[in-house]
């Protein structure tokens, strides 16, 4: 029969299993009814295996006329353990303040053999007097991040290392932060009657809420929601007039902190006299023009066909006279075949040279970052046409003004008034360095052409 030895009175016997062969009764004890049999006569095989089966087992055989023998064998069983993680998944914190994640090991045996946190991906390395993580570890399983921000929301994740295999937990901590005002219009100018956007990009998490108003009274303001955390708002003015000056401001909050404001400048002069390009009337001139320059050249291809077809009829017609003429002009010596050689329909002339002005009007859009950082750039490089509200014509040569974004795919930024996005592989990324020296570049060749001869620049 086999027993086992009581944990706490090892003088104590727990029965196991018995085989009595005179009789062929085999007997496990109820505890082990279902998982215990013998192997090979005598040999006890438990499976499945539970934690409270480890300890030390004795069989003993008896044998009539020799008496007993006895035998031990000690038993180690293996548990990986139960991780759990809190206090809760997603967890919440709020901006400013410290948040502990704890980390329970349960049930492990043998106890872990080490511990430590990660932050998606990436391990944290923290310690006793760390400013930022202290914690984290095989004493101190819980991890505690000091002075929360924006940048400590994300997956975190308890690694626990045992013999039979790792055994990780993860939650995922959103944090609460202030709405706050990233760019907003600069200061307009503009004439009677003109249609004047007022724009404001905040952020925040929740989503921060965006008004416009003027001398405390409130503007209808659309609002767009961009990303996750960026809210575009924009305040249109219908036909301005003079008493429609004055100081327009943009007003955010999220529930988080204390509201932030920030103005611009509205002044409205009287209009020009003459003619006024207005949009209507540029796209005018632009669709006479087109439709002219069409013209001309179906003109010129119809006159070109019927020319080269004439010709054709006649080298038909005459076909004899003219090959006589080419055996006799062979003879003297004369080049016959010029005569009959048509001119290409086009002639190819080289570019001129030209100098592009600088072509952004409108409201410009300057960036005011939290962090203080340079304002970043993207120069155009091939045409886009908008397929949606929300995106930015492009044009070769334009520099916009990256408001977020430049890890690929979409991004959002300012251009000739307007907040929007624009495909990232139309365009080539640069500091505000590069865009510098490209300005200084265009204004040099300005002048190299201000000072070549023919030209009206006055001394």
């Amino acid at each position: 029969m086999w027993e086992k030895f009581d944990k706490k009175d090892v003088r104590r016997r727990t029965l196991v299993y018995s085989y009595y062969p005179p009789l062929n009764t085999r007997e496990p004890q109820r505890d082990y009814a279902g998982r215990a049999s013998l192997v090979n006569q005598a040999s006890l095989k438990l499976n499945p295996t539970v934690s409270g089966d480890d300890g030390t087992y004795v069989i003993t055989i008896m044998v009539e006329g020799i008496g007993k023998e006895e035998g031990f064998v000690k038993l180690s069983i293996l548990v990986p353990p139960t991780v759990q993680v809190g206090p809760s998944d997603p967890y919440v914190v709020t901006w400013g303040r410290a948040a502990t994640l704890s980390c329970a090991v349960l049930s492990a045996k043998p106890n872990i053999t080490a511990l430590h946190w990660e932050k998606d991906g990436e391990i944290i390395v923290s310690s006793r007097l760390g400013k930022k993580y202290s914690g984290g570890t095989v004493q101190a399983p819980s991890l505690l991040v000091r002075n929360v921000n924006r940048e400590d929301a994300g997956m975190y994740t308890c690694v626990v290392d045992h013999v039979v295999h790792r055994v990780t937990a993860s939650l995922l901590v959103k944090v609460l932060y202030p709405a706050s005002i990233i760019s907003i219009s600069d200061s307009i100018t503009a004439e009677e009657e003109d249609t004047v956007t007022l724009q404001c990009v905040a952020d925040g998490n929740p989503a921060p809420n965006i008004t416009w108003s003027i001398d405390g009274r409130p503007l209808p303001t659309q609002q767009n929601q961009i990303s996750r955390d960026m809210t575009v708002g924009s305040a249109v003015l219908d036909k301005v007039f003079l008493n429609d000056s004055g100081n327009y401001m943009c007003t955010t909050t999220n529930g988080v902190g204390e509201s932030k404001s920030k103005s611009l400048r509205l002044s409205v002069s009287l209009p020009h006299k003459g003619l006024r390009m207005t949009p209507s009337t540029v796209a005018l001139i632009v669709g006479v023009s087109a439709g002219g320059l069409w013209l001309i050249v179906c003109v010129a291809l119809a006159v070109y066909f019927l020319r080269r077809r004439q010709r054709q009829r006649e080298k038909k017609k005459f076909s004899l006279y003219y090959s006589a003429g080419r055996r006799d002009l062979a003879e003297e010596g004369k080049d016959a075949t010029d005569g009959d050689k048509e001119p290409p329909p086009y002639s190819a002339l080289s570019a001129k040279l030209s100098v592009r002005g600088s072509t952004r009007s409108g409201i410009n859009t300057m960036r005011k970052s939290l962090a203080k950082k340079d304002r970043r750039y993207a120069c155009v490089l091939y045409s886009y046409h908008p397929r949606e509200d929300n995106e930015l014509p492009l044009e070769p040569d334009d520099v916009i003004e990256v408001l977020e974004g430049e890890d690929g795919g979409w991004c959002l930024g300012y251009l000739r008034g307007r907040i929007g996005l624009f495909p990232s592989n139309y365009v080539k990324f640069v500091s505000s360095n590069e865009v510098a020296a490209m300005k200084s570049r265009k204004a040099l060749e300005t002048l190299e052409l201000s000072d070549a001869p023919g030209s009206k620049r006055s001394i």
